[in-house]
């Protein structure tokens, strides 16, 4: 994603409070904030993400996402290990009349710990209604959020507590229907090289792969 105009401020600002942080000179001695042009229409709001005690931004940001889809919401993550909070959000979301779809790794993954902490919320999901799905052909570092036509969330965040409550992290929120349509489509091809999970099926799964996902649990907020 290329970003200009007065989005940029917010990106510098994102890396200069980083660099506050663990450096006691500026980065620079010249003023980094000068005048921005409005080069299109778009409306952005740069969210930063840092290790914190309690709530933050990041996970305000996802939840008024959440909260305020009427008809779609899509989600494709790298990384899905929420907590349960997050969890009742989405499938609220589908139980109320929202089509919710979330795209995610399926065999490529490079974290299977992940992978594995995600599954266990599968059956809660699905039975909500939510479609998931696995990406097939390899490794899916996809990060974005469309709701409705009207909105999108792109940046580093993945959908885990690493992201929401340790990690440095940045996400651009825009409010732009033809940014956000050209993100649908990008979803609609992976989807197409995407296998369902299938509620019967998942919940009949062999007992092994219910006890490894199990394993994973004391370290999932870590994931």
């Amino acid at each position: 994603v290329r970003v200009r105009g007065p989005a940029v401020d917010g990106i510098a600002a994102a890396f200069a409070q980083n660099w506050a942080e663990c450096h006691d000179d500026l980065y620079d001695e010249h003023d980094r904030f000068t005048a921005q042009e409005q080069p299109g229409r778009s409306t952005v709001q740069v969210v930063r993400g840092s290790a914190s005690f309690g709530w933050q931004d990041m996970q305000t940001v996802l939840r008024v996402l959440i909260t305020s889809a009427q008809e779609r919401l899509r989600l494709a993550t790298a990384y899905f290990a929420p907590d349960a909070y997050f969890i009742d959000l989405l499938a609220g979301a589908a139980r109320r009349g929202v089509q919710v779809e979330i795209l995610l790794p399926g065999p490529h993954t490079d974290q299977r710990a992940c992978l594995l902490a995600g599954r266990q919320h599968y059956q809660t999901l699905v039975d909500a209604g939510v479609d998931v799905r696995e990406y097939q052909p390899t490794m899916l570092h996809t990060k974005i959020v469309t709701v409705d036509g009207v909105c999108a969330l792109i940046g580093s965040t993945n959908f885990n507590r690493r992201s929401m409550e340790h990690d440095e992290e940045v996400v651009l929120a825009v409010l732009d229907e033809d940014f956000t349509a050209a993100l649908d489509a990008d979803f609609d091809a992976d989807r197409k090289l995407s296998e369902p999970i299938d509620p019967a099926r998942w919940r009949r799964r062999p007992l092994p792969e219910r006890l490894t996902e199990a394993v994973v649990t004391p370290i999932r907020r870590f994931l």
